[in-house]
């Protein structure tokens, strides 16, 4: 499920730069809630990234990866970028304020805390990627 995310994570990222190489295609329109949805998608590969690393170790950084991925293929302002990083650091500290530590108590509720924030994610992409699919 997680790698699916990221998948189609990847796809999207890619689709954003497909205007900029379609010259003969007109542009697509993103809708009005882009940037808030870039912004709760940010805020949850930043809440993936703890739930992950907090169980697996720190050797993991592929939701950090996804996260640098995605502001490197973005058309961002400054401001638009800080926001995101923001977003990013603010999922990152609530889920390490939920769950200090991986325990054997806490295991299953970061696993359950991590469906939902894959399926949150996949919502987001989905969302994010629409325009792109009509």
């Amino acid at each position: 499920m997680y790698k699916g995310l990221c998948v189609f994570l990847l796809a999207l990222l890619g689709m954003s730069t497909a205007p900029a190489l379609a010259r003969d295609k007109p542009a697509i329109q993103r809708p009005p809630d882009t940037a808030r949805n870039r912004l709760f998608l940010a805020d949850t590969l930043g809440a993936m990234h703890y739930l992950t690393i907090t169980c697996s170790g720190r050797l993991d950084q592929s939701w950090r990866e996804r996260m640098a991925e995605m502001l490197q293929l973005e058309p961002l302002s400054a401001y638009e970028r800080e926001d995101l990083v923001a977003a990013f650091n603010h999922g990152f500290r609530q889920q390490k304020r939920e769950f200090p530590r991986c325990t054997p108590r806490t295991v299953s509720q970061i696993m359950a805390q991590k469906r939902l924030k894959a399926e949150q994610g996949q919502f987001l992409t989905t969302a994010l990627a629409d325009p792109y699919l009509h």
